[in-house]
């Protein structure tokens, strides 16, 4: 299964991003929501290992962290 048959079924699966559909002829618009995807994953990995202290200094809790860290990655 491609990903871009994947991002459609999200889209048909009522998951749909803003602006996307008027991107969908020449690809970039789809090649930016990935891009935006895999960044937010990879921040939500790092956020679900930060000990006691770093989340401290970026001012969240335990639970928020992993509140955010557990959140799909298409959703903000």
């Amino acid at each position: 299964m491609s990903i871009v048959h994947i991002a459609q079924n999200l889209h048909w699966h009522g998951l749909h991003w803003h602006g996307l559909r008027r991107h969908q002829r020449d690809g970039r618009g789809w090649i930016a929501v990935f891009k935006m995807w895999w960044r937010r994953m990879q921040d939500r990995r790092t956020l679900a290992t930060m000990d006691e202290q770093s989340l401290r200094d970026i001012g969240i809790t335990r639970y928020e962290a992993f509140y955010e860290a557990s959140k799909p990655f298409w959703r903000a």
